[in-house]
């Protein structure tokens, strides 16, 4: 009988906190103890949700359609290990880009953590819970998950050379990546470098002692969403990290794996708060115009 009546109890609670996140969004925003809607994270693992073109899905993988890099060369991507990522499940992949200049395409190799879809769903949603309550849920987490399916194809670069046909003239750029942004290392190569590269230059990317220079731009755009030092600083207000120079990829270091070791501590409830990406968050509210809490 008490078990009935704690339970009726909980439902009660709930409901009421989903009913005045209705309300008032930022509400949400500040209890993010309630439960993660798996309505919208079932529909964000459907690919049809994105759109269909002649009854087919126009993503066809989904919310992590665009993973390119993941089709390693050797049938598969290997484990891998990187400093101050020792605890992840890290990914080395080789892969090869077409490029017109190259008849036999470019090939890269780059360290990766990319969520599964699973996570990267729960992600999309709690992001969107958190930025605009109880209401219109599933249409933010759509726009949000084109936005990284457009941004990155939901690849986090570790280290490593990220290959990009930027102006879709099947010419690849080469861009450096740490932590997730794109960086210049010292001896490295330049920024979007159009031509080839040697394999020498592709093992100073991976090097974790080769000294990181400075990110590549003053906006220095992170991974998986494209979230600016500006869209944190705005998210987090008083509360923000030091953003300058490349202690921006501290930052986005430490959001990241706390992000993601959260999304995996199986003692945690299938809440908001456990899906709670910061760096996530911060590029939802840009997205969506709204203005963060004070």
């Amino acid at each position: 009988m008490f078990r009935n009546t704690r339970s009726a109890q909980r439902v009660i609670f709930l409901v009421s906190i989903l009913f005045a996140s209705a309300l008032c969004p930022s509400f949400t925003a500040k209890s993010q103890d309630v439960l993660l809607p798996m309505n919208h994270v079932d529909a964000m693992l459907d690919p049809r949700t994105l759109g269909v073109n002649h009854g087919n899905p126009i993503f066809r993988k989904g919310i992590i359609s665009g993973r390119y890099m993941e089709d390693d060369i050797h049938g598969q991507c290997a484990d891998a290990s990187f400093a101050q990522w020792e605890d992840f499940p890290l990914k080395r992949c080789t892969y090869r880009q077409s490029d017109k200049n190259v008849p036999s395409g470019k090939i890269a190799t780059v360290i990766m953590l990319n969520p599964e879809k699973e996570l990267l769903a729960k992600w999309l949603v709690a992001s969107c819970v958190i930025v605009k309550g109880n209401t219109g849920i599933r249409s933010c987490a759509k726009k949000l998950a084109k936005e990284v399916i457009f941004a990155s194809g939901s690849q986090f670069a570790v280290a490593g050379i990220v290959l990009e046909d930027m102006n879709n003239e099947n010419v690849q750029h080469a861009y450096t990546f740490r932590d997730g942004v794109t960086v210049m290392l010292q001896g490295g190569l330049e920024v979007g470098f159009p031509g080839v590269f040697t394999e020498s230059a592709n093992n100073l990317a991976l090097d974790p002692n080769t000294t990181v220079e400075s990110t590549a731009s003053e906006r220095a755009p992170a991974r998986i969403q494209s979230t600016w030092r500006k869209m944190y600083k705005n998210y987090k207000g008083s509360n923000a990290k030091d953003v300058t120079g490349t202690k921006w990829l501290d930052v986005v270091r430490t959001l990241y794996q706390d992000a993601w070791k959260r999304g995996h501590d199986n003692s945690l409830p299938e809440t908001v708060e456990k899906y709670r990406n910061d760096l996530m968050v911060a590029k939802c509210y840009a997205l969506m115009g709204i203005q963060p809490p004070g």
